[in-house]
């Protein structure tokens, strides 16, 4: 009997990492989006046909069906693993919740669902540790531990274009602190306890990347460290070697993904974030 580690398609990481995960057997399920009625699997287009059929109506997203939960569930148990599935953060998807009510439908101790409290990058990095974990025999309670563990230093920062794209995902009402006037700014997001919060504002884009580097630099020394972007991926390059010139971190080992496009709906073009997992007792 093994662990299967199942996540969505939150879960970002670059190429190389994405194929550790799928040769870590780890099952994506995922989020979906629509244009008007038709509805789209995360993932499944590029971004480039994404932004182009979003200038035309912009997309809605939604979660993934309990069904859909159930049958990978099930897949995992009827091959004689356990299962733990790890979802985006259930402050702001209801993700979680249906993946909850899905593993109901199995005895104790053959699905457990965990919530990242994080997403994009940070929700990657977690399943990544959960996924090696499992194949290093660890149990789903010492798997979670591992996540528990990692969770605890990793931290992320999201510099956001504009809010257009919270607000017309209704994401925005829930930013402490968010008012229109931002509109004509660029906030900068972290995740406390899940829930994304109004770390900071900053006027102008130069500005944004800066306090992004200077809060990734807080909390160095640092173990890992990536960037994810939203359709900016020259200027996400360029941001990587700036952020490898003031923290000393090795531009080499600083990773790069893209987002899907579900989180691409309510955060938009030229969104950028950076991912920092501090050294153990640099919590």
């Amino acid at each position: 009997m093994g662990v299967r580690i199942i996540t969505d398609t939150s879960c970002d990481l670059p190429p190389h990492l994405e194929d550790e995960l799928r040769g870590l057997g780890v099952v994506t399920i995922p989020l979906l989006f629509f244009f008007g009625l038709e509805e789209c699997p995360d993932k499944t287009i590029s971004m480039a046909e994404f932004l182009q059929r979003a200038a035309e109506v912009w997309p809605t997203t939604s979660v993934p069906s309990m069904g859909t939960f159930a049958q990978a569930f099930r897949d995992g148990v009827q091959a004689g693993d356990q299962v733990v599935c790890i979802t985006i953060t259930s402050n702001h998807s209801a993700t979680y919740a249906t993946a909850v009510a899905a593993s109901q439908q199995f005895a104790p101790g053959q699905v457990t669902v965990l919530d990242s409290q994080s997403l994009s990058v940070g929700q990657g990095l977690l399943v990544l540790a959960a996924a090696r974990a499992a194949k290093a025999g660890k149990s789903p309670a010492e798997i979670v531990a591992v996540v528990n563990e990692l969770r605890r230093r990793l931290h992320l920062f999201i510099a956001l274009d504009t809010i257009e794209y919270l607000v017309r995902g209704g994401r925005a009402s829930r930013l402490s602190g968010i008012m229109a006037g931002l509109l004509r700014i660029r906030p900068i997001l972290t995740l406390v306890d899940g829930e994304l919060t109004l770390l900071d504002k900053a006027r102008g884009r130069k500005a944004a990347k800066q306090k992004l580097i200077d809060l990734a630099h807080a909390c160095f020394p640092a173990e890992a460290l990536g960037v994810a972007h939203i359709a900016c991926e020259e200027e996400a390059r360029e941001f990587i070697s700036e952020v490898a010139s003031q923290t000393g971190f090795p531009e080499e080992a600083i990773f790069l993904a893209e987002t899907g496009m579900a989180i691409a709906t309510h955060g938009g073009p030229r969104t950028l974030g950076i991912v920092v997992v501090s050294q153990q007792g640099k919590e």
